[in-house]
């Protein structure tokens, strides 16, 4: 092959790998101008859970929520004769009016952003116990009981437990501000900080004999309006002691 016809294939292997580029470029602006002017914004889309996840989400939740309305929660000492001796022993369902009037008077306490704290029932009057009690008492700023006409006497036949004039009697000593709830039953027995003629001491009568009595008596507005009083001084102490 000669020297000229060399060159001319050379020339026409560079125009042909040149128009072969210009195609390339043709092809990828005739891309580019086919998209449109701006691409749309993709859309985050939520993650299917199964409805098992779903239940542990919501109870994760909860948990959080009631995470943080604990924070907000005050103590408070709530003395009760225990469910046993309001009932059968152990306690199961059905309840007896009386026990079931301990666990609403336990939630109706907790709606008020209080924290209701208790003693372990027991009969037998030792310095430990006292001693308990004025931990409780010292630990709280507010204090509520319920003398409610029980299942039995006490194992010292005792019409019931002396622990419910006890540990008012501490409360009141101490300056805790006191809701006390009584069965129009145990008017007669009770005695002593029951009588009602203790100033501040608030004392608000269940009258057990209508089978809606419990919800007549958490509706009314005499319970009502003791309740609110009462934690209003709950409140008062806490923030005097942390202001």
């Amino acid at each position: 092959m000669s020297s000229k016809d060399k060159k001319s294939n050379d020339k026409k292997e560079k125009k042909k790998k040149e128009d072969q580029a210009d195609e390339s470029v043709k092809t990828i602006v005739s891309v580019r101008n086919d998209e449109p002017a701006s691409s749309p914004v993709p859309v985050r889309r939520a993650v299917s859970a199964s409805k098992n996840e779903m239940e542990q989400l919501q109870q994760d939740l909860q948990d959080l929520n009631s995470t943080v309305t604990a924070l907000f929660r005050i103590p408070v000492f709530f003395s009760q004769q225990g469910l046993s001796s309001l009932g059968s022993i152990p306690p199961e369902p059905p309840y007896t009016k009386q026990q079931q009037f301990i666990i609403r008077m336990f939630k109706e306490i907790k709606n008020e952003l209080l924290f209701p704290k208790t003693l372990p029932t027991t009969e037998q009057n030792d310095d430990t116990s006292l001693q308990q009690i004025r931990r409780m008492v010292n630990s709280s700023y507010g204090f509520t009981a319920a003398l409610l006409q029980p299942a039995r006497p006490t194992d010292k036949q005792e019409p019931y437990s002396p622990f419910l004039q006890i540990e008012p009697a501490m409360a009141y000593q101490k300056g805790l501000p006191i809701l006390l709830v009584i069965e129009d039953t145990m008017l007669d027995q009770a005695g002593g900080i029951w009588i009602g003629q203790l100033a501040p001491v608030k004392l608000v009568v269940w009258f057990s004999d209508a089978s809606d009595s419990i919800e007549q008596f958490f509706n009314s507005g005499q319970w009502q309006e003791a309740l609110q009083d009462w934690s209003v001084q709950v409140r008062s102490r806490f923030l005097e002691k942390w202001a």
